[in-house]
Parts: structure tokens; sequence; C-alpha cells
């Protein structure tokens, strides 16, 4: 799952000239997700990240993408968190509060449904979405979404491991 989302996304990066570097822990246990539906958020959080860091016209050295798969304990819960990253311009206050907001989007051609569907399909899955700015003492370089699966997902869930679905 997360090798088809790389390879799908790496096409718009590279496009960018963003480099994409990827984590994925040994042994994650079985999630129980519609492979396809985690893949399509995968792919718009990494495209959107390269195209926040070519609207922050960032140098060679600082274009990057980070995506980090690893398991975690979330309220309680055995979860995998996935984590993308980005060497963009943050994300202004006003816009962290609506930023899931169907139809609501900071491109000049964008429809606002990019977020608000990865959110749905996140929460369909039993799961949570966040965002958040990342600093560097009080200057914003870059911003991070995660979105957590937990392991414990309702019997109509079809199982797919995570390490698994990224080998080659």
């Amino acid at each position: 799952m997360v090798n088809e989302a790389v390879e799908l996304a790496d096409i718009e990066l590279r496009r960018h000239n963003v480099r994409l570097r990827h984590y994925v822990a040994a042994r994650l246990p079985p999630v129980m997700a519609d492979t396809i539906l985690i893949e399509q958020v995968l792919v718009n959080l990494m495209k959107n990240g390269a195209e926040s860091i070519a609207q922050a016209q960032r140098p060679a050295p600082d274009r990057s993408v980070e995506l980090r798969v690893v398991p975690k304990q979330i309220e309680d819960r055995p979860v995998i968190e996935f984590t993308v990253q980005d060497t963009g311009r943050g994300l202004a206050p006003e816009v962290l509060e609506r930023l899931f907001e169907a139809f609501f989007s900071t491109k000049s051609e964008g429809m606002g449904m990019g977020l608000n569907l990865c959110r749905s399909i996140v929460e369909s899955h039993q799961g949570r979405m966040r965002a958040e700015n990342l600093y560097n003492g009080s200057e914003v370089v870059g911003c991070r979404f995660s979105f957590w699966l937990p392991l414990d997902q309702p019997a109509d869930a079809t199982i797919n491991t995570v390490a698994e679905a990224t080998k080659p």
C-alpha cells in the first residue's frame, strides 16, 4: 500500500524537484483498511506537500517530503500512524481552522475537496487526521499531516498488512 502510494506521488514530486524520503517500520501489525482509499489519502498528502514546497520556492537542498509509517498507542489504542511532513511555508492559523471543510481551498484552481475527502476516508476507517505547522524557533519551516488507523476495526473491513503491502 505504501510503496504504491510512493510510486504514484513520486511523479508529481519529481515534477516539483522535491525529494521523497520514506520510512516504514518493520513488522507492522495488520491493519484493516481499504488499500486503494488509504493510498489515495497518502498520494494527496504527498502531492499537497510538494505543491507547498514549490510555492515556498525553497532551495533544492530544502525541498523534501517525508512519509513515516509506525505503530503507536493513541488514546490507549494500538494504531498505525501515517505522517507526511513537508518543508513548505506551513499553514496560516485561519487556514488551519478551515482546512478540512468541504469547498475550502487555498489553491486558485482548487475545488476544496481533497483534504475533506482524505479526512472522511480516514474517519470511515475509525481513524483520525490532524495537521500542524513545524517550527524552527518562531519560523514556520513546514507542515505535518498525520493520521492513524486503529488495529481493531469493524468486521466488514478488509485486512491488509501494511508491511506486506509495501513490499515491491
